[in-house]
């Protein structure tokens, strides 16, 4: 019998991956993957919206959301970036050096063919390689007191971010190119909430990102240029617990973060995000984890 694919539908899409995450204890990783999603689900609040409200996928180090069609745009970019640093906050002056979480973020927006809890899209497949891409690993390494760094694809920064909307600054955007493993050059947009411009990135040259001789496909285009400056990377975490996560009434104000001391030298692989052991998992509207009161669980 032939089984005749749904219509794709469109969607808003984010990706969230955390940073380091296959370099931790299994221990941590439990946690920091339990956490992740209080993290989100404050942050989608903050955007009015909500994880019943939206198609999930788990993928181990992170988790990929299809918005309803219906979402604005400004709200994701605006609100729940804001509502996912806040809770970030929270997290790191809960937790130890060991547990910190820190996010890659990406937004883009396309068709996706569901069936069941198998999806496949274009659409993801471009962000993946955006988010897992060398230079926007690169620039979170570089920004020592940045929570999270956000990207987006070209037709999201040209239709939205360019649009000079409220609590957007497009100034604070720089593109970061990159050559996927296929030898295909891409062009993200990259923004570092609390820093004018993403460390490591040069100023916008205004030409599009082109596969240049000798380019090394595994560490991608322009990243660590002059631009937007350098600064320590992520501490190295040392080896403790940390205590549980509570986040309703979290604001900016309420804690103060210094910047890591000591940069991690990881592996910058550019490319597709498949690289790697990806578990996926897909969740419903009542299957979303909860943390205890203790980082065990317990």
């Amino acid at each position: 019998m032939v089984v005749v694919p749904e219509d794709p539908q469109n969607h808003w899409i984010v990706l969230l991956d955390i940073e380091d995450f296959s370099l931790r204890a299994e221990t941590t990783q439990a946690t920091l993957h339990d956490d992740l999603y209080q993290v989100v689900e404050f942050g989608l609040r903050r955007a009015g919206l909500g994880l019943d409200g939206c198609a999930v996928q788990d993928r181990g180090d992170g988790m990929l959301i299809l918005a309803p069609p219906e979402t604005r745009p400004t709200l994701l970019l605006r609100e729940l970036v804001r509502g996912l640093e806040d809770a970030l906050i929270h997290h790191r002056g809960t937790y130890n050096h060991d547990h910190r979480m820190r996010l890659r973020v990406g937004f883009e927006q396309g068709l996706v063919s569901r069936r069941g809890e198998r999806w496949t899209s274009n659409a993801v497949n471009d962000l993946s390689r955006l988010v897992d891409a060398g230079p926007v690993k690169q620039v979170l390494a570089r920004a020592g007191r940045a929570h999270l760094v956000v990207v987006v694809s070209e037709d999201i920064h040209r239709k939205v971010v360019l649009g000079h909307y409220p609590g957007i600054d497009p100034a604070a955007y720089l593109p970061a190119d990159f050559v996927t493993k296929h030898g295909q050059p891409r062009r993200g947009w990259v923004t570092v909430p609390g820093y004018p411009a993403p460390p490591g990135l040069p100023a916008d040259s205004g030409e599009p990102p082109r596969d240049r001789p000798g380019t090394d496909p595994g560490t991608g285009g322009t990243a660590g240029g002059a631009g937007g400056g350098t600064e320590p990377g992520s501490p190295v975490p040392p080896s403790s617990l940390g205590v549980g996560l509570g986040i309703d009434g979290v604001s900016n104000s309420q804690i103060a973060i210094g910047d890591g001391a000591t940069a991690v030298n990881g592996d910058y692989v550019g490319g597709d995000y498949v690289n790697g052991n990806k578990i996926v998992h897909h969740h419903g509207p009542h299957d979303v984890p909860r943390r205890g009161t203790t980082a065990d669980g317990s």
